[in-house]
């Protein structure tokens, strides 16, 4: 009987683990950050010049996020198919430090769009977005000091 709960629990386990990942995955957070632009844009005021470099900014980036999202999306589905074949753990943490590095790569990228962002905003601009930042920043802690408060 132990056996059998053992076994039934350890599948659910599985198909919890590689469910979610696969929903993560779905969502492109670089669409969801040049959603966020958008609106900041509209919010910034900025002018036609500002909006076309920007455009260009992403144009530019988007082979970039292309290629990193391809390779997440491989080593993800190679380190799944590891696990189902029993790999042994060298691989598996040689695939993870893979998929560690994509990340950062993704991470740097995005924090070149931001700077690129930045740097086209004038001084007013520059000070108005920096007060939409501190304002969005205060709502998150917010947010999570009362998820702090339950536990």
């Amino acid at each position: 009987m132990n056996l059998w709960k053992s076994t039934i629990g350890g599948m659910a386990l599985a198909a919890l683990v590689t469910a979610v990942p696969t929903q993560v995955l779905a969502h492109d957070h670089f669409e969801r950050i040049h959603e966020h632009m958008e609106k900041w844009e509209e919010k910034l005021d900025l002018r036609k010049e500002q909006k076309d470099e920007l455009k260009a900014l992403r144009d530019a980036m988007k082979a970039e996020r292309k290629t990193l999202k391809e390779q997440n999306r491989a080593l993800y589905k190679q380190v799944k198919e590891a696990i189902k074949s029993g790999a042994d753990q060298g691989t598996l943490d040689n695939l993870g430090a893979q998929l560690g590095k994509v990340q950062v790569a993704k991470m740097q990228l995005m924090d070149k769009h931001f700077k690129g962002f930045e740097k086209v905003l004038d001084e007013e601009q520059k000070a108005k977005f920096e007060a939409m930042k501190a304002e969005k920043k205060k709502r998150w802690e917010e947010k999570h000091q009362d998820m702090d408060d339950d536990d």
